[in-house]
């Protein structure tokens, strides 16, 4: 139900109760004190379709109903509905059902001034019940709002968390391989250079061959460390563009041919896992649901787009399907074009198309 459909069936209900009290005012007796009981509950009527007003307002029309009981006309007994739908609309539904009393001092038309006051009761309940939901499906919809927000920005620091911890991992890299670089193969040079120098003005045979010698250790030594380093600085594992290269290589069931261009250091680790995943999803595919026997694998790398491209020589079948696989692959292609250019604040796309 939409937010105004209750209001608008309240509204409704009592502009079509003073018609009616109207109808019997122009059937029935025109006299002056059915038409001034009218008007001032059209007006009661009116401002509550304008504001909100309490509960003991309806107070109001209890009297006016009261004041214009016969002999000055008949028409206050139905206009009592009025009274009996608001306290129901209320929810005080036994002050509702006091002024049935008023059946017993009716003159004429019990049967039908009993079912007119039962059914302006139902429908106050009925409204009560509306007007109840509606708060309740609000409140549901602000949670429910309330909490994607909070995923979001959940997933927006932690992506961020994410970007931080992997800077801050690069910086404690630096720092170690420059502490290596300093302590060890920057002393082991300083002290070759220095013997060097000194090399040039000894006389004695036998102490520049100990200093030539100490050099050659020194240098040694540096080349050593050098060594270890970068063999330390090498991670065991394939990463970018020799990652997709790995997996064409070792994948034998079919003739692929890579090409690549662009710049691939711009493509971040999160980026390279995605391409991983789609480049063996699609070979996978390909051989099990297709008769090709040749892949072209074509990546793409501009400064806003990546674009890997799959292409083969195979046929498509009319009744294929996407599968869970192409599913999870394209959910987290949407999330990744969602959530990480919020975190590295540039334009970066990812097509992933298989043909």
């Amino acid at each position: 139900m939409k937010q105004k459909e209750p209001m608008l069936f309240i509204n409704g209900w009592r502009f079509l109760t003073i018609g009616f009290l109207i109808h019997l005012w122009i059937i029935g007796e025109s006299t002056n004190g059915s038409f001034i009981l009218i008007l001032l509950l059209l007006i009661v009527t009116s401002l509550r379709w304008r504001f909100a007003l309490p509960i003991w307002f309806v107070l109001v029309d209890v009297f006016i109903c009261f004041l214009f009981t016969p002999p000055h006309t008949n028409i206050s007994y139905y206009a009592l509905a009025l009274p009996i739908f608001e306290l129901a609309l209320k929810g005080k539904w036994l002050l509702s059902l006091l002024i049935f009393i008023s059946l017993f001092f009716a003159q004429a038309a019990s049967s039908l001034l009993f079912w007119f006051y039962l059914q302006a009761f139902f429908f106050g309940v009925f409204s009560f019940i509306a007007l109840k939901n509606q708060v309740v499906y609000r409140q549901e919809a602000d949670e429910q709002r309330k909490a994607r927000y909070e995923l979001e920005r959940m997933k927006i620091d932690l992506l961020e968390a994410n970007q931080s911890a992997s800077h801050q991992a690069k910086l404690m890299e630096r720092n170690r391989i420059a502490s290596e670089l300093h302590d060890h193969l920057g002393h082991d040079l300083t002290g070759a250079s220095l013997a060097l120098q000194a090399y040039e003005y000894i006389q004695d045979s036998r102490e520049a061959e100990k200093l030539l010698q100490e050099v050659k250790n020194r240098l040694k030594r540096s080349t050593k460390n050098l060594r270890d380093t970068v063999h330390n600085m090498t991670p065991t594992t394939w990463m970018g563009i020799e990652s997709l290269e790995n997996i064409v290589h070792y994948f034998q069931q079919l003739d692929i041919n890579l090409q690549k261009s662009g710049n691939m250091q711009a493509v971040s680790a999160h980026q390279w896992r995605l391409l991983e995943a789609c480049l063996k999803e699609a070979l996978t595919n390909v051989a099990r649901h297709s008769n090709a026997t040749i892949v072209e694998v074509d990546l793409q790398v501009t400064e806003s787009i990546v674009r890997l491209l799959i292409q083969d020589n195979g046929t498509v079948e009319k009744n294929s399907h996407t599968g869970s696989g192409l599913r999870s692959l394209q959910i987290r292609s949407r999330s990744m074009e969602e959530a990480y250019p919020l975190i590295e604040k540039m334009d970066f796309c990812l097509f992933v198309s298989f043909l």
